[in-house]
């Protein structure tokens, strides 16, 4: 989950993806039995259905925490995803404030009009790109030196999970948790460095509450913990795929004419 929402509450982090392996020309340990779970991950997301999806649309409430306490009533919102790299995340019942990311550039709508994102929010969205579900599945696992690792089994909310590491080009990590019933992700986690107190802080997103939508496995609950309290909790009340979202909703004339619209 991608929301800028969620990525101005996590301002004061700065996701560096330390603790990663050693990249070698080999393949790592356990790299087989690692995709075979991938593997059979995405088979169970919906295989060549899921990783065909070209767009999302979702709509549901986001509620923020503070301290791991509740901080929000819950925010209305609908997020759009273009993939690769194209975002439009509105906030509010009328979308009056609405955060736009087309790769390198960026744009915010709000109550005093339309401007453009500044660096380190662009870097940001890049960076949780990187990192995000729907795009790790998709897009990057066949990535050039991305290595993985099978480490084993765990318990995790009293379900026996695989838990897989992936490291990147760049020595970055992150560890993908995958039911072994199902085979369906439930956890994803990886390291972030405070920008003010230069201490790593763990992470951990979670995905639940599983639906058949489209012939795609979708997870309608989406949750974030940091340091072990609760950052956000997103309940999806509708998601759809592949409806031809335009490329002009991804543009800053879009947000012009949106703003037009509410100044009326």
């Amino acid at each position: 989950m991608r929301p800028r929402l969620v990525i101005a509450v996590a301002a004061g982090l700065l996701f560096c993806g330390g603790f990663g392996r050693a990249q070698e020309n080999a393949p790592a340990p356990g790299a087989d039995q690692a995709r075979e779970i991938l593997d059979r991950a995405i088979a169970a997301l919906g295989g060549p259905t899921y990783l065909n999806v070209q767009d999302i649309t979702r709509r549901g409430r986001l509620y923020s925490f503070d301290r791991g306490e509740l901080a929000s009533p819950g925010e209305r919102f609908v997020d759009y995803l273009k993939f690769p790299g194209k975002e439009r995340f509105e906030i509010g019942k009328d979308g009056k404030i609405v955060y736009l990311n087309v790769n390198d550039q960026g744009w915010e709508l709000d109550r005093q009009g339309v401007r453009d994102q500044t660096p380190e929010q662009i870097e940001n969205f890049q960076t949780a790109n990187l990192r995000d579900l729907e795009y790790l599945l998709r897009f990057r696992l066949g990535e050039e030196k991305m290595q993985l690792y099978s480490l084993g089994r765990e318990f995790v909310d009293n379900r026996r999970v695989h838990v897989i590491e992936l490291v990147d080009a760049q020595n970055r990590s992150l560890t993908l948790v995958i039911d072994v019933s199902t085979y369906l992700p439930v956890q994803l986690r990886y390291r972030r460095r405070d920008v003010l107190s230069g201490e790593w802080v763990e992470e951990m997103e979670y995905y639940g509450k599983y639906i058949t939508v489209q012939g795609i496995q979708t997870p309608m609950h989406v949750s974030r913990e940091r340091a072990g309290l609760r950052v956000f909790e997103v309940y999806f009340s509708e998601v759809r795929y592949n409806t031809g979202v335009s490329d002009q909703l991804f543009t800053r004339a879009s947000l012009e004419e949106r703003w037009r619209k509410l100044k009326k």
